[in-house]
């Protein structure tokens, strides 16, 4: 491979695996599957690995956004190098919205405990639920189809290998559809496509 597609290879991968170790926290593994009550307190209990937490997500977004900057931009032709902008546009917008989720739950989830657990049920709190909900969801869904897109477009234009792009573009369409069949999903997920494109990179 190039220099400049290393670049983007090292890109993809390094900036998800360092970014997401803050996800391993001993305490924080089984944050996700508690109940309201005890989310916000495990929180307030580890407030400085909940900041670290998101802050990874966030590093993990950037960095492969970045990862599929370079290699739109490393592309010959001219055709094949806009779809893949485009794609890495709309991953780019996903990882935006994702980022104010991130901003939004780091700060207000510790807010949360310093109100009192009796406090949760705050009449301001369904909005703000509803608010990081739909950011969430439009995250997961624009940049689920756009892994999906950057997949149909390395398959039909190649160099990489057949399998990898079809690897993106099922995965996208398979977290496309659980999302609209359960509104959620495992947000680390997203990054394992392009961990596996970063990696035929290198």
């Amino acid at each position: 491979m190039s220099g400049p597609q290393s670049v983007a290879g090292l890109l993809l991968v390094a900036g998800p695996v360092v970014g997401l170790i803050p996800v391993a926290h001993p305490a924080l593994l089984g944050i996700w599957s508690m109940s309201r009550v005890d989310f916000v307190a495990t929180v307030a209990a580890h407030r400085v690995a909940w900041a670290w937490l998101n802050t990874g997500f966030a590093v993990a977004s950037i960095a492969t956004t970045a990862g599929l900057l370079a290699l739109s931009a490393t592309t010959p032709g001219r055709v094949t190098s806009a779809a893949l902008l485009a794609c890495t546009a709309g991953y780019g917008i996903g990882a935006v919205l994702w980022c104010a989720v991130l901003a939004i739950r780091t700060h207000t989830t510790p807010l949360q405990a310093a109100l009192g657990t009796g406090d949760l049920d705050l009449p301001g709190m369904p909005l703000l639920d509803a608010v990081i909900a739909g950011l969430f969801q439009a995250f997961v869904l624009i940049t689920a189809l756009s892994l999906a897109c950057l997949g149909a477009v390395l398959l039909i234009t190649g160099p990489n290998p057949a399998w990898v792009a079809a690897a993106l573009l099922l995965t996208g369409t398979a977290m496309t559809a659980w999302l609209l069949h359960t509104g959620d999903l495992i947000p680390a997920m997203l990054y394992l496509p392009t961990v596996l494109l970063g990696v035929t990179l290198l």
